[in-house]
């Protein structure tokens, strides 16, 4: 199973098409991002973006199929983290 700070590190990338813009809102050197996404390329045996330097990084088909799980399962997280910190109604 992928590393979640891979798949975070991998969102970032695709939302914003740039290593070194994903490493600014992540807060975390370029390198670092551009490491994490080769080693989620690495763990599944596949290309996730296309890179140039005119357009950035964009997804390949293998990488638009990640990034729709990715994002549902990032906004599954969100919820229930959402969900456990708010308080409870009824305690018993």
């Amino acid at each position: 199973m992928p590393d979640w700070d891979n798949l975070r590190h991998f969102l970032e990338v695709a939302r914003t098409q740039r290593v070194s813009a994903a490493a600014r809102r992540l807060a975390v050197e370029h390198t670092t991002v551009a490491r994490r996404v080769r080693s989620l390329e690495a763990e599944l045996g596949t290309l996730l973006f296309e890179k140039s330097r005119a357009s950035g990084y964009t997804l390949t088909p293998d990488g638009e199929r990640l990034f729709v799980h990715a994002a549902q399962i990032e906004t599954a997280l969100q919820l229930s983290l959402i969900h456990i910190s708010e308080p409870t109604r009824l305690r018993r």
